[in-house]
């Protein structure tokens, strides 16, 4: 097993483009990190330089204590699992996850054993003798996993396996990729461009735009402290309301004023917004959909609206609530207390009145996008 470590590391593509740019992280020894973003800010990319798949431009990456810029990748001892699964059709499942093995010249009672074990893990030892036209798509991407888990390596990188499945498989290879880990106790480094996969699965999710890292914490830690507005949008479903508002300080206490009502914050928040000696400024305001409160009854201090779209998702509705200044805010509303009369209360084109406690709220800088509490 072993740490991953990327200094100062970059990508410059022929003609100048930058694809990575001064990426510094520290893997530790058996831990899961998810690289997540959006299409085409650099995750893939950085994996593929962890692979040697991709030559670095500048800055330094190690495997262990090993410097491995220009060290070949099947001399990295890593293992890559593929979006696409790259099996060798011709070939059973047994011969596909024997064959690296195999041009290693290792002894067939020894590649035996490790097929066999790898195909216990994951659940396919009856599909051994088929061929993969013979496999659904999950199937498939077990075969590859299984393909990368026979080579023991120190680390284990997948670029988006999952993305070919549907919503069903998706959920259930999640889970199976969390049973794996626990059972091989190795390092992993995941790419994916779901929010959901990346904080289902991860120790530590390293955000990315444009090349650039955002934020790297905790799946906890980014969701509750989003270090600026790119991460708090990326993170959350559905994302977070962005209003614009005022902050107020008298003294060393702090008022936020949104829509029309005014709402006193906290003595941790106004100790931190006191200690960055924050003035009286515009904001934007964060508050996620799951954070708000639905007001029956009109109640003081409360936002007023209109419900644009009601969507039923089962146990949660989304209500697109159309308020005078700011346009839709989304409320995310559990289904199970509500009574037939609430429900038939939240219906498109009725009045809305919904809260926030100062506890749920986000304040962001406008002009930098920066967290004003990170």
């Amino acid at each position: 097993m072993a740490s991953v470590t990327l200094e100062h590391v970059k990508k410059v593509y022929d003609g100048g483009v930058v694809a990575v740019q001064d990426f510094n992280l520290e893997i530790k020894d058996k831990e899961f990190v998810v690289f997540v973003g959006p299409s085409g800010c650099g995750k893939s990319t950085t994996l593929r330089m962890v692979a040697g798949l991709e030559d670095i431009s500048d800055g330094t990456l190690k495997i262990g204590d090993r410097v491995v810029n220009d060290v070949e990748p099947k001399d990295r001892d890593i293992a890559m699992v593929f979006q696409n699964y790259a099996l060798y059709p011709h070939l059973t499942v047994y011969e596909n996850m024997a064959f690296s093995l195999r041009l290693r010249k290792m002894d067939n009672e020894e590649v035996y054993r490790r097929v066999v074990q790898a195909a216990d893990i994951l659940g396919i030892t009856q599909y051994l003798g088929r061929k993969p036209k013979n496999l659904s798509g999950g199937q498939r991407q077990r075969v590859a996993i299984g393909r990368a888990i026979v080579r023991e390596p120190q680390v284990f990188l997948m670029d988006e396996p999952l993305s070919n499945l549907d919503a069903k498989l998706r959920n259930q290879m999640r889970a199976e990729i969390i049973l794996l880990r626990k059972r091989l106790d190795t390092t992993f480094i995941y790419v994916t461009h779901d929010q959901t996969e990346a904080m289902t699965l991860g120790d530590r999710i390293v955000i990315m735009k444009d090349g650039f890292i955002q934020q790297v914490g905790t799946p906890q830690e980014v969701f509750d402290t989003p270090k600026n507005l790119f991460v708090a949008g990326f993170i959350g479903s559905p994302q977070m309301n962005f209003l614009k508002a005022r902050l107020v300080r008298q003294n060393d206490q702090y008022t936020v004023e949104v829509l029309g009502i005014r709402v006193p914050l906290e003595a941790d928040k106004c100790r931190r917004l006191a200690e960055k000696q924050i003035q009286t400024m515009e904001i934007t305001l964060g508050v996620r959909p799951e954070h708000t409160t639905v007001r029956f009854d009109k109640a003081e201090n409360a936002i007023c609206g209109v419900i644009a779209v009601n969507e039923m998702m089962g146990s949660e509705l989304h209500l697109h609530v159309q308020t005078e200044d700011e346009g839709r805010v989304i409320l995310r509303i559990p289904t199970i207390d509500l009574t037939p009369e609430q429900r038939a209360g939240l219906a498109a084109g009725n009045k809305l009145h919904f809260s926030f406690t100062s506890k749920v709220m986000h304040l962001f800088d406008p002009q930098t996008e920066e967290s004003l509490l990170f």
